[in-house]
């Protein structure tokens, strides 16, 4: 500290904090380059955590769509056309979750809504019965479907 001190680089205030008076070139260089590199490791941190909760969503659509499956028997096209449905939904959710401006309830609401047509478009009507676990109450809310 006594050789800052006598260099003329530090200055000792009168609560003891060390403040910098002037820095060299190439220490101004290197606190440029570590400063460029917290703000590079700030912005890419998020982007890295909405991959890992993708990936995520994506495996449990994936999951969600292959007992079911199994369960109904629907074939691969459906089961295609139903990851698709479901991870979007799911994305769907979690960013209306996340959002701070957005009414979530009322946005998450319309999500399950726009799912429900959805799923009656690609599902015959029994096939979606089982689909939804058998809720029959639910079902009652949308018209019956002609030719099938």
């Amino acid at each position: 500290m006594k050789f800052l001190k006598s260099s003329g680089y530090v200055k000792q205030t009168a609560f003891g904090i060390v403040r910098l008076l002037t820095l060299k070139k190439d220490e101004m260089k290197k606190l440029g380059l570590l400063l460029t590199a917290l703000i590079a490791i700030a912005a890419i941190a998020p982007a890295q955590k909405t991959g890992i909760i993708a990936d995520v969503l994506q495996k449990s659509a994936e999951e969600k769509v292959a007992r079911m499956q199994e369960m109904i028997g629907f074939d691969d096209n459906k089961a295609r056309q139903l990851n698709e449905l479901e991870f979007t939904f799911l994305l769907d959710v979690q960013k209306a979750e996340n959002c701070c401006l957005c009414n979530r309830k009322k946005r998450i609401e319309k999500l399950k809504k726009k799912r429900d047509q959805d799923l009656q478009q690609i599902l015959t009507r029994v096939e979606y019965i089982k689909y939804e676990g058998g809720d029959l109450e639910g079902v009652k809310k949308y018209p019956v479907r002609v030719g099938v």
